[in-house]
């Protein structure tokens, strides 16, 4: 019998996020099983936020992630006025679940510069889901900000 390929995690009772297929079963799966905890922390750390986060996970096109190294990390985007984030789906499973967080926190934060995003809000929802502290050397050889510092307004995800 075949196996069936997951496309959209049912996160509580009242949210569905999906995938586009560009992202393979193995990813999906990969992070449906992070995705009750994590929404749980962001809904902690960002109450205001309630149900509207993103509700689609798109995949960047191979044009954005090459365009977006020259501005930052060509990892992902999001447009505040849509319920969509975009994701280069050639990262790592840690990589993806952790731009997946810091695009989300986009929606709670739009005020929020990348150095922000990406050095303080990103590792306290890590913390909130895992209780460790992020390794920012790991974080950023897994696609969290740009491989090195100066590139453009991007948040370099500095050691601590």
């Amino acid at each position: 019998m075949a196996k069936l390929c997951v496309r959209s995690v049912e996160i509580g009772e009242d949210f569905t996020l999906r995938f586009d297929p560009c992202f393979s079963c193995h990813q999906v799966e990969a992070l449906a099983w992070i995705l009750d905890s994590t929404y749980a922390a962001l809904d902690a750390y960002a109450s205001w936020v309630g149900n509207r986060w993103p509700n689609r996970v798109r995949c960047m096109a191979k044009a954005d992630i090459v365009s977006g190294r020259k501005r930052g990390a060509g990892h992902g985007y999001t447009y505040l006025k849509q319920r969509e984030i975009w994701l280069n789906p050639h990262m790592s499973e840690l990589g993806l679940w952790l731009v997946f967080i810091h695009e989300n926190l986009h929606h709670a934060f739009p005020d929020a510069t990348e150095d922000e995003l990406n050095n303080v809000h990103v590792p306290e929802v890590f913390k909130l889901v895992t209780g460790k502290k992020l390794n920012m050397d790991v974080a950023r050889a897994h696609g969290l900000g740009p491989p090195e510092p100066g590139i453009g307004d991007r948040g370099y995800a500095r050691s601590q």
